[in-house]
């Protein structure tokens, strides 16, 4: 069992490596929202279509290049270079392949899409696809050793040469070959930063591909129903409208997410190294679960009402009067992703307790559910509201399984599973409440709008979390951490004005 030094320490990384993903996550938010406000005044509905048809068909074939490796690598304790080195084989080959694949799906583009401008898309994708395989599997070692900070250099940088190719672009072109500019320039700037910030030069091995293989090939299936899940929304959305309502769809579901995303995305990163310190403490990885469970909740409920509450006024002012339509669909992608975060970090915790399988396993189930509900509405309805409808009951109703699949595991309860959730869903329930009814009152809307929601419903998220907070005790958690704050607020302000008065 983890001593308390221990136990200090490894929270001591989730707190640190949380904090440094989601500063790169953000600086590549930042540079994606301010990339998006721009292109979307630049670009129509149709050039980002174009695109989003071009990459549901290459990663519907290079999602097969997610073997999890890199997570294999991080999971051993001694790697050894015939480890990296075969790693590195495995990738290059099979991007390889891969791409030519990619090359040869271009047709499909005028077939099922009817959108033939897409192709040539595709054939740049390939290329893509290709030189992603090379990669440097060193940087693997950037999270087993908790390096969070060469980590954000490894992740923001790559974003911020492609936030200038793709602007530089379309002030240029003014089509969609921006975004494929975009799209390129990241995955080259990528790779060249992979062998600057790790010293390792790998070469052709086989040695070792036996043993990562073992744990990628249930890796794999699961990233397979991963993306799956992801798309089918999307693909069904492609079957009924052409590249305008794609995009729209598209832009939609890149909003809509990603303030939940961005956020609760790094944290689940950074728990799969940290608990694979500890994989055979049953307690410790529990507790750190549990943790992190809170943490998500926290996150999820906030973002996700919160971009549902405020999607009229948002949509207006950031991505201008030609994204109306998208409206209807935003708030419920917003809170199908919410409820999705909740349960994000189950697949994670399986990998790291050695039962990919299991993690695989709810992956195709929950697939399936999304196909055979999905699927029939979009063929009937052939509305993408309805999609987006069909995609948060599915997930609202497939949730409560995932849980209960981990809790069997880890030996939780539904009680505790229940006790870190209460909390943050009736905190997001109370600022669902005063934010309408303050829109009710409002006779305006706008930017002004806008900003006082996002302030009231700050406000009103935090103040009903901490009453609830002190009713059970004041456990440790973010209430105590922002408690603490607030209590020597007064002491810190006191300071300043004596520094202030002292000048």
């Amino acid at each position: 069992m983890a001593t308390p030094k221990q136990k200090r320490t490894l929270g001591f990384h989730v707190a640190r490596g949380s904090a440094w993903t989601i500063g790169a996550r953000w600086t590549m938010r930042l540079l994606g929202l301010v990339s998006t406000i721009i292109l979307a005044r630049l670009l129509t509905p149709a050039d980002f279509g174009i695109v989003t048809i071009a990459m549901i068909i290459a990663g519907a074939i290079g999602v097969f290049s997610n073997t999890g490796q890199n997570l294999a690598l991080i999971r051993l304790k001694d790697p050894t270079r015939a480890h990296f080195d075969s790693a590195w084989t495995v990738s290059v080959l099979l991007h390889l392949g891969l791409g030519l694949l990619v090359w040869l799906s271009a047709p499909i583009t005028g077939i099922y899409f009817h959108e033939p401008r897409a192709g040539a898309v595709v054939h740049a994708v390939a290329f893509v696809w290709v030189i992603a395989g090379l990669e440097n599997p060193a940087v693997a070692n950037l999270r087993r050793e908790f390096r969070f900070r060469a980590q954000f250099a490894y992740d923001a940088s790559p974003s911020i040469v492609s936030f200038v190719v793709t602007l530089v672009s379309a002030v240029v072109l003014r089509n969609y070959w921006a975004l494929v500019m975009g799209i390129i320039s990241l995955q080259i700037a990528g790779i060249t930063l992979s062998y600057i910030i790790v010293p390792y030069r790998p070469r052709f091995s086989f040695a070792k591909v036996r043993e990562l293989w073992s744990f990628s090939t249930w890796s794999l299936l699961r990233s397979v129903a991963f993306y799956l899940n992801s798309q089918v929304d999307k693909l069904a959305v492609g079957g009924f409208g052409g590249a305008a309502t794609m995009g729209r769809y598209e832009v939609a579901s890149d909003v809509g997410t990603s303030a939940t995303a961005e956020i609760n995305a790094p944290m689940i990163s950074t728990l799969f190294p940290v608990m694979a310190k500890v994989q055979d403490d049953r307690v410790k990885r529990r507790e750190l679960y549990l943790n992190v469970l809170y943490w998500s909740a926290l996150i999820c409920t906030s973002t996700s009402v919160g971009v549902t509450l405020v999607t009229s006024d948002m949509v207006d002012l950031v991505l201008g009067p030609q994204w109306g339509d998208v409206k209807p669909i935003l708030p419920w992608l917003a809170l199908a992703f919410g409820v999705l975060g909740l349960s994000s970090s189950v697949y994670s915790a399986f990998d790291v307790i050695g039962q990919p399988a299991v993690s695989a396993r709810l992956q195709w189930v929950r697939f399936a559910a999304f196909f055979l509900c999905i699927c029939p509405v979009a063929y009937f309805a052939r509305s993408s509201q309805a999609v987006a409808i069909a995609r948060f009951a599915v997930t609202l109703a497939i949730t409560p399984t995932l849980f209960g699949a981990l809790g069997r595991v880890l030996d939780l309860k539904s009680r505790e599973i229940f006790a870190t959730l209460w909390r943050p869903l009736a905190a997001g329930a109370v600022m669902s409440a005063v934010v309408l009814a303050a829109n009710a009152l409002l006779s305006f809307g706008g930017p002004l709008r806008l900003a006082i929601d996002i302030t009231l419903g700050a406000a009103t998220y935090i103040g009903a979390l901490l009453p609830m907070w002190h009713l059970i005790g004041r456990p440790d958690g973010p209430e105590a951490m922002a408690w603490q704050r607030l209590r020597r607020l007064p002491d810190n302000l006191r300071m300043l004005a004596g520094r202030f008065g002292q000048l």
